[in-house]
């Protein structure tokens, strides 16, 4: 064996391939004999080699070890709250606190003072004089309307053309401030004490709905007509636009020739 181990080891590899009798006495041996398993085992340790980056079960616990020391060096202990949460802190941090936020004196201060600043009921009942009522309002829009019957119906009779303007109800939820069938043409459309864009626009909405809806109102030429006290700039524009008649109180802002396409 000593001259030629590599024989002999052939010759071990041959035994251990054959019927199994030499691989079990070899275990027996190993198993049984101290100095061959030690041998075996120092072998066997040297061949299967523990990756350096792979902790052990052994460092792994000694890595707990330093962690729990580290942590109880650098964390308070509970001796440690003791010392700082005393109950003469506890008291300074509530009378911290009561000064800081809102008490029931200090609320029912702030109530006060807004009491002091709102409105009281004869603020309030002055205020209510001051304001036009539903009737006044109402009032107002009647006015306009008339204003707007004899302005469309002096303007039209100065050139030529005869018709009795007044309202156009058709039913509850269509209706026309102004109407007035003159033959060769018929002006409906609206009246309002100040005119913007959107009330020039919905007037000649309107006025198409009409021609769409009952045909037989109209005779002639369609002319939308808005009348108001007060006319915007926009709302000029969008008469030019959408050649709507628009009368400012008791002047054509956009003339009815305009719309009429006549120069």
């Amino acid at each position: 064996m000593e001259r030629e181990p590599t024989f002999f080891r052939d010759l071990f590899l041959d035994a251990l391939r054959a019927d199994g009798r030499a691989a079990d006495a070899l275990l027996e041996l190993f198993t049984k004999h101290p100095e061959a398993r030690l041998k075996l085992a120092q072998v066997v340790a040297g061949s299967i080699a523990v990756p350096l980056n792979v902790a052990t079960k052994d460092d792994i616990k000694a890595a707990a070890e330093e962690l729990k020391k580290w942590a109880e060096e650098k964390f308070t202990t509970k001796e440690d709250l003791k010392q700082y949460a005393t109950k003469q802190d506890l008291e300074e941090l509530k009378k911290w606190a009561e000064e800081k936020f809102v008490t029931k004196e200090y609320f029912d201060a702030v109530i006060k003072r807004l009491e002091d600043k709102m409105a009281t009921k004869e603020d309030l009942k002055r205020i209510e004089n001051k304001m036009a009522t539903k009737e006044q309002i109402e009032s107002i829009t009647i006015g306009v309307e008339d204003s707007g019957h004899e302005m469309v119906q002096y303007l039209l009779e100065q050139r030529g053309y005869k018709c009795t303007a007044e309202r156009l109800r058709l039913d509850a939820d269509y209706e026309l401030d102004i109407y007035c069938n003159a033959g060769v043409l018929t002006a409906v459309g609206e009246a309002k004490v100040r005119a913007g864009w959107r009330d020039v626009e919905r007037t000649f909405e309107r006025a198409q709905e009409l021609l769409r809806r009952q045909l037989d109102k109209i005779s002639g030429k369609l002319v939308p007509v808005f009348y108001t006290l007060v006319a915007e700039p926009s709302a000029v524009q969008k008469a030019r636009e959408l050649k709507v008649w628009l009368i400012e109180s008791k002047r054509e802002v956009v003339a009815l020739e305009e719309v009429l396409g006549r120069t």
